[in-house]
């Protein structure tokens, strides 16, 4: 199934951009059913959009699983580099054993913790 993502969110930028995707993705899935989200018209990423939206799935899902059922087209060049970013650290990271993820969210939230003060 084609989504027109632009039906739904104004941009690809917040959270509430990414939870209406990935609850769209989330149907979906649950049919059984691939979906591909077009992204036409829509001119403003993060990867935190993505992160959000799409590639947490990855820790769940095996690379092939996702690439099978999960298709994202009509990005532009930084939709396409934000996506491209998320996607391939959510690979490598989710590939690492759970203990080492662990310590490295400790060491990031540390990170924010001393940037925020």
């Amino acid at each position: 199934m084609i989504i027109q993502a632009k039906n739904y969110i104004s941009t690809g930028f917040g959270s509430n951009d990414a939870k209406t995707i990935s609850n769209l993705i989330d149907e979906m899935l649950q049919k059984e059913e691939s979906i591909t989200i077009d992204f036409s018209g829509i001119d403003f990423y993060c990867t935190y959009f993505f992160n959000r939206g799409f590639t947490f799935r990855l820790d769940t899902m095996s690379q092939e699983e996702y690439d099978s059922k999960i298709k994202v087209i009509g990005l532009n060049k930084t939709g396409t580099a934000a996506y491209s970013l998320s996607y391939d650290n959510s690979v490598d990271y989710f590939k690492i054993p759970l203990e080492m993820r662990k310590a490295r969210n400790e060491e990031i939230a540390e990170l924010v913790e001393e940037l925020i003060n």
